[in-house]
């Protein structure tokens, strides 16, 4: 799937960075932490074991998994375009996948530093 095995170490480290910061910030972190906010007013609080929490420090990989599928869904229907244009269709799908996995490990780890 993918041709450079750099686009894929890069994912993946992507993908794990907000996960270690979560464990990083866990015992910093207060024992209720803002999950929702109306404007600048918090209305939600959960508990910071809370699964949505978890949650928030997986998205990078949500987005990596759904790129994946995203990718594999797409070449399952147009498997003859697919091919006829391979070379240009790894590079495109390989900074896509990059670049929604860095986008969402970004977005976990601005969540998490609010919370904290």
């Amino acid at each position: 799937m993918f041709k450079k095995k750099v686009t894929f170490t890069l994912c993946i480290i992507s993908a794990i960075i907000p996960i270690v910061f979560y464990i990083y910030l866990y015992p910093r972190m207060p024992d209720f932490v803002p999950i929702h906010y109306d404007g600048d007013v918090v209305d939600r609080f959960v508990d910071k074991g809370s699964y949505e929490v978890l949650l928030i420090s997986l998205f990078g990989w949500c987005g990596f998994v759904f790129i994946r599928l995203l990718h594999w869904l797409l070449r399952k229907v147009f498997m003859r375009s697919y091919i006829e244009n391979l070379a240009v269709v790894h590079r495109t799908w390989n900074a896509a996948t990059l670049l929604v996995t860095v986008g969402c490990s970004a977005t976990s780890i601005c969540a998490l530093l609010a919370m904290a």
